[in-house]
């Protein structure tokens, strides 16, 4: 709240320019940027005596910069549930090695449990909120798990160039590797 009370001393006017140019917010997270919102709003409201609709209009437009200039809706739109599969033979079974090392009950789907529980093994501590961001990116039928064909889905997306920077794909193929280097000790 500081921070905006000073943004504003130093000329700050509009919201975008208290998330993106005087906070920065925007750039280091954009989930938190968008969470924040509404309080920088009312704080800039009172500051500068903005009436509802220009609050509004504000928080718009703010949002609107995180969406589309930020990067933060193209994550969710870049898979639908109608994506198709297009990979190798080979590597759908790669893909479903890979899968199957988080569903290790062989249920068809992997919850955040189970990530959880991979994590664990390879001593890798991530917050449960983080998670359900991560797996809710892939989640296309929107069930709270990620079934094989979802996860077949992403990896298809991510070899055509459609996907870039999937967190599931990359935290599923660095637990993998980290599993496969590890040996028991006789």
């Amino acid at each position: 709240e500081a921070e905006v009370k000073y943004g504003i001393k130093e000329y700050a006017c509009t919201a975008v320019d208290m998330i993106s140019r005087r906070t920065r917010l925007a750039f280091l997270n954009v989930q938190a940027a968008e969470e924040a919102l509404p309080r920088i709003v009312e704080l800039m409201g009172r500051e500068l005596n903005w009436d509802d609709s220009k609050k509004e209009e504000e928080l718009e437009t703010a949002r609107k910069f995180l969406y589309y200039e930020m990067g933060y809706k193209s994550r969710s739109e870049q898979l639908t549930d109608r994506s198709e599969i297009s990979l190798l033979p080979s590597d759908i079974d790669r893909y479903k090695k890979r899968f199957h090392k988080f569903d290790a009950d062989q249920k068809g789907f992997i919850t955040i449990v189970d990530v959880q529980r991979v994590l664990e093994s390879i001593n890798v501590q991530m917050d449960e909120s983080t998670l359900h961001e991560i797996l809710n990116e892939v989640d296309l039928n929107k069930n709270g798990q990620v079934e094989l064909n979802e996860f077949l889905q992403l990896m298809s997306a991510i070899q055509k160039g459609r996907v870039s920077g999937s967190r599931l794909a990359i935290l599923m193929k660095t637990a993998e590797e980290n599993l496969d280097r590890r040996v028991p000790i006789p």
